[in-house]
């Protein structure tokens, strides 16, 4: 029986090494489409030059939906002398004047895009715009 055991164990291990595998068993993994894998594309933004003179807290808004901002300005830096400014909207609506520097919230009616026109309230020259950032709105 020795000599049948000698005969058998060679076999099986030899038969076991000749078998698939376990890896060629399984399928390979396709690649994921690069359009599955790749970023969302964002929305269009709103695009925002930079202020010194007049800021929006907050500053961007996240969705269309109208809201309130706090307007922030202080022209003393940039214009010294200048004693009080007017803030208009961009179609020319008065938002606000007053002093050289100060804050003031608007209504719920502002959404991304909107145009704060910072003018000297002496002679109407404007200073700056300021334009709320966020995603391009219908």
């Amino acid at each position: 029986m020795n000599k049948l055991h000698l005969i058998l164990l060679p076999l099986a291990l030899g038969l076991a090494a000749c078998g698939p595998k376990p890896s060629d068993d399984t399928a390979p993994v396709a690649d994921a489409p690069a359009a599955a894998t790749a970023p969302a594309t964002a929305a269009p933004q709103v695009e925002v030059a930079p202020t010194t003179m007049i800021h929006a807290q907050p500053a961007a808004l996240a969705d269309c939906k109208q809201t309130s901002v706090t307007l922030q300005w202080d022209v003393r830096s940039q214009k010294p002398g200048l004693t009080s400014v007017k803030i208009y909207t961009a179609d020319g609506k008065l938002f606000a004047h007053a002093g050289a520097s100060g804050s003031n919230e608007t209504g719920p009616w502002v959404k991304p895009g909107f145009v704060f026109v910072l003018k000297s309230a002496a002679d109407e020259t404007e200073l700056e715009r300021l334009t709320i950032g966020g995603p391009v709105c219908p």
